[in-house]
């Protein structure tokens, strides 16, 4: 197997104990740094208890606890916690949701300290405020027994396997034994990548589940093993099976899309195999290629397509039959059946092949599947049909068709700001269907790189759907005439719209339009500081990612002068419980008010840091930042001069105890395109 990286072994820690006089012991902590619980399966609920100690006994002293992780949903624990005088410790009880535990996955989430009472009585010797914090998961106790199967002989073998690496690793490996869970279809790949076991799930559908595990490589410069898992348990979403299937073919052959990933982001994904290994496989099959209309030298057009027979293929039948029955088992065995009696099925005779043929089919217009019944060397039918819906379309009459499509920015309509409206018309032919997608033109890339797809597959996996009233307007002569607001100045974005006909055909088309954008450079050189004292109206685009809004919102922002170029900025949050004083300094060569990353305190236990993003990435530190200046009047906050990156939004973002980013932020709010105007 050949390895992308350098592997280094390392030994994983399992925690400290309280030592007396030790750093550790200066204030109260968990006695573990992580606690790991299988449970019996089958069970729906269980309680795991650990100890919270302190170094003195004098006195009632309270704790209050918290939890983070994508898995906290299943934990419950107290929120506060006292241990009572005269005593060193006390126990915590953590309830735990099973009843949607999966056998072979498991439910992670850090318990952790976030605020403490004063220190009480004369022996308390703790003197910081650094939050302990534990790691906690559980699972289902799985029985490993060896997975067997017969061979052609009639023989029991022990199973083994061949795994294809793709992303993290390249290359293959090959003889792996294979385990299997008593009682559940749960199995495991021992000696895989670095001497690991690789466990999935197999569904009994044929879908697979590949939860979270190691890889058994230690990444020294994140402190962590490296992970990999489905996409699907990656995102948290189950939806993205769509994009990123896990399937058993049925015949031995597993496909994973598979990530590999630390707690700060991933390294590598890819599509990658399974394959159980066994006796050759003999099944006759046939490929069909749909190659679309093709037109003859005297003019005549029709369907044309290829049959590609396989190597255990003696000769196959090829029919054509009315109507989508790809999905139609019922139906499927009856044309079946009528192949094998050599009885006519199907808009024109069925035909005999025996080798592979390409070649015009006269099929009338219309929505049809070709069908093709494949026979072994020894003569004898497959049970099951090869299908391909398609249309027959010569003349065009039937296609989808976009007539008419603009995407402008409105820069001479006075009804329109340029500057956040962009304005589409759509006019199509023969669409029973329509979906468009509109993206940052700069963030699309990205996005069909990550989900590692086509254009036309993520718009018809993730467009929007235009309802039928919108739609009869489409096909209408008149066609569409809508628009966008609330969007980014200074942006491109990039619109695309499909359109299906009744049968599923699809066009495509895309463009990219840019709004009207103010710049750092356009502020106004004719003010001086005292302009920008006062108490303003400010009006900003609020996303609340939670809600997954986006509304237009005032509200008051009191900006002071503190020392000689330093000001003090209030209420650029909107959120009643969160009020925060955000500082700022005057650059006079650029005659605004510079902004940068900073810390404000903290939120429903969280610390919280002003950040940036332009919408690819989230920044808090560094050089980024955003600057407050006068043009034609109004103070606008836009990417400050000398930034290093060009971002457009600022959000308040909320961290742990540790000091890692949660990917939340308060009230899960965004603010972009603040504009203030003087009361």
């Amino acid at each position: 197997m050949l390895m992308l990286c350098t592997l280094a072994a390392c030994t994983k820690g399992e925690g400290t104990l309280y030592k007396e006089k030790s750093d550790d012991g200066k204030e109260i902590h968990f006695l573990q740094k992580s606690v790991t619980k299988e449970f019996t399966k089958g069970l729906t609920e269980g309680t795991i208890l650990v100890d919270i100690a302190r170094p003195g006994k004098t006195g009632t002293y309270a704790v209050w606890l918290n939890l983070i992780g994508d898995d906290k949903e299943h934990f419950t624990v107290p929120g506060k916690v006292e241990i009572r005088d005269g005593e060193y410790s006390t126990p915590v009880a953590i309830k735990v949701d099973l009843a949607s535990l999966m056998a072979g996955s498991d439910f992670k989430a850090t318990l952790y300290i976030y605020d403490r009472e004063a220190p009480l009585g004369p022996d308390a010797t703790w003197d910081t405020q650094f939050a302990d914090k534990m790691d906690i998961k559980v699972s289902f106790a799985l029985e490993w027994e060896e997975y067997t199967r017969v061979n052609a002989a009639g023989e029991t073998v022990r199973q083994t396997a061949t795994f294809h690496y793709n992303a993290f690793y390249s290359g293959n490996d090959g003889g792996l034994t294979v385990d299997k869970a008593v009682g559940a279809n749960i199995f495991r790949v021992n000696d895989w990548a670095s001497g690991v076991s690789f466990r999935f799930i197999l569904n009994d559908d044929n879908t697979c589940v590949v939860p979270a595990q190691s890889i058994g490589f230690f990444n020294s410069n994140y402190n962590e093993y490296v992970q990999v898992s489905d996409m699907a348990v990656y995102t948290g979403n189950k939806n993205a099976y769509a994009s990123y299937p896990c399937t058993y073919d049925g015949k031995g052959k597993f496909t994973f899309n598979l990530i590999y990933f630390v707690t700060g982001g991933y390294f590598a994904k890819g599509e990658e195999t399974l394959t159980f290994d066994g006796e050759e496989d003999t099944t006759a099959t046939v490929k069909i290629v749909y190659e679309g209309i093709a037109r003859t030298e005297t003019g005549f057009a029709a369907p044309k397509f290829s049959f590609i027979p396989g190597e255990y293929t003696k000769q196959y039948k090829v029919a054509f039959v009315s109507g989508d029955i790809t999905a139609d088992k019922q139906t499927q065995k009856s044309v079946r059946n009528a192949l094998v009696a050599d009885r006519e099925v199907g808009v024109i005779a069925p035909r005999v092949f025996y080798s592979e043929n390409t070649d015009l089919w006269n099929i009338p217009q219309g929505n049809y599947t070709v069908v093709a019944l494949a026979y072994n060397l020894e003569g004898e039918p497959e049970k099951d049909l090869y299908t391909l819906r398609f249309t027959s379309d010569p003349t065009g009459e039937l296609a989808p068709q976009v007539t008419l499509f603009n995407w402008y920015c409105p820069s001479d309509n006075p009804l329109y700001d340029p500057y956040s409206t962009l304005l589409w018309e759509l006019r199509c032919k023969n669409a029973a269907k329509v979906k468009y997608l509109c993206v940052r033109a700069d963030v699309l890339d990205l996005i069909l790189d990550l989900y590692d797809t086509t254009l036309a597959q993520y718009v018809d996996e993730h467009g929007n759907q235009i309802n039928e009233t919108f739609t009869e307007e489409i096909n209408s002569p008149e066609g569409l005439s809508t628009g966008f607001n609330n969007m980014a100045s200074g942006c491109g974005f990039t619109l695309c719209v499909m359109a299906y006909n009744e049968y599923g055909d699809t066009v495509l088309v895309s463009k990219t339009a840019y709004t009207l954008g103010h710049k750092s450079t356009d502020f106004d050189t004719n003010v001086s500081m005292q302009d920008f004292v006062g108490a303003f109206r400010g009006t900003a685009t609020v996303t609340n990612s939670e809600a997954s809004s986006k509304e237009t919102e005032e509200y008051r922002v009191d900006i002071y002068r503190q020392g000689s170029n330093a000001f003090s900025i209030r209420g650029l949050s909107n959120t009643r419980d969160f009020s925060p004083e955000v500082t700022g300094f005057y650059d006079a060569e650029h005659h605004c008010i510079v902004i940068e990353p900073q810390a404000l305190g903290t939120y429903k236990g969280s610390s919280v840091k002003l950040g940036f993003t332009d919408d690819l990435s989230i920044y808090w530190g560094g050089t980024t930042n955003m600057a407050l200046g006068f043009i034609d009047g109004k103070l606008y906050l836009l990417s400050g001069p000398q930034s290093a990156n060009n971002v457009t939004s600022y959000m308040f973002l909320l961290f742990d105890a540790e000091g890692a980013y949660k990917r939340e932020q308060v009230a899960y709010k965004s603010y972009s395109g603040l504009t203030l105007e003087k009361l």
